[in-house]
């Protein structure tokens, strides 16, 4: 049985940069946070030249994407000057993306150029009184990994081979997530599945592997290692 790992809305915040001094202010009081991910397209048709008469499929052009933020929740008289000051301007936000300490997986936030284009003030007799926001993006918007793991050295076992035998070799100290790609010295059918690498080698000798490990959310990524092979 497979369940998804899922996280409390809590976790999640918005904070603006008020005064562009590098110090972000969360907008407290938020009971719901959102971030949308659009990536925005035109459309062509393509029609079949061997026959006309079928309806033409619809092919997609990619040509601007956003993140656009909205909050709702409790509104918050110590930040209502914070509010008005920040309606209608462009200023550097983050999407904060928190996670339990105890069982860490991704842990970041989306920064950059948001503008508050909208701000909602509404209660009824006798409720509190709530607050909703549309934040629109600005420009470019990345992801920002707080919590920069440090890819490993690899290690590759065994270290030896037959010429014109395969040969495999089980990788150890791999990231979680991470992706690995191999390159081989005078090698054919180089390739990485899972955590084992193979090759091919015509001809006897010391031979070099080199294998490149990715992970966006490492401080060292990529990292490269580089073992020996010795080829009998």
């Amino acid at each position: 049985m497979s369940v998804p790992s899922v996280v409390k809305g809590q976790y999640f915040d918005v904070a603006v940069d008020p005064d562009g001094s590098g110090t972000f202010v969360v907008i407290c009081g938020l009971t719901t946070r959102n971030l949308t991910h659009q990536v925005n397209t035109t459309d062509d048709s393509i029609r079949d030249c061997d026959d006309p008469t079928m309806v033409p499929w619809r092919v997609l052009n990619a040509n601007s994407q956003q993140k656009d933020m909205a909050g709702t929740g409790l509104h918050n008289r110590a930040q209502t000057n914070l509010i008005r000051q920040i309606l209608g301007k462009t200023l550097t936000y983050r999407f904060i993306e928190g996670e339990p300490g105890d069982d860490l997986v991704s842990q970041g936030y989306w920064e950059g150029p948001f503008m508050l284009t909208n701000w909602q003030e509404g209660a009824s007799d006798g409720a509190n009184v709530t607050s909703q926001f549309t934040f629109a993006s600005d420009g470019e918007v990345p992801w920002v990994s707080t919590m920069a793991p440090t890819l490993a050295t690899l290690t590759v076992s065994p270290l030896t081979a037959t010429a014109n035998s395969a040969w495999t070799g089980t990788i150890t100290g791999k990231t979680a997530g991470s992706t690995i790609t191999a390159s081989a010295s005078g090698a054919t059918g180089v390739s990485v599945t899972g955590n084992q690498v193979t090759a091919t080698w015509a001809t006897a000798g010391s031979k070099t592997v080199t294998l490149t490990e990715t992970f966006a959310e490492a401080s060292n990524s990529p990292k490269v290692t580089t073992i020996t092979v010795v080829v009998s």
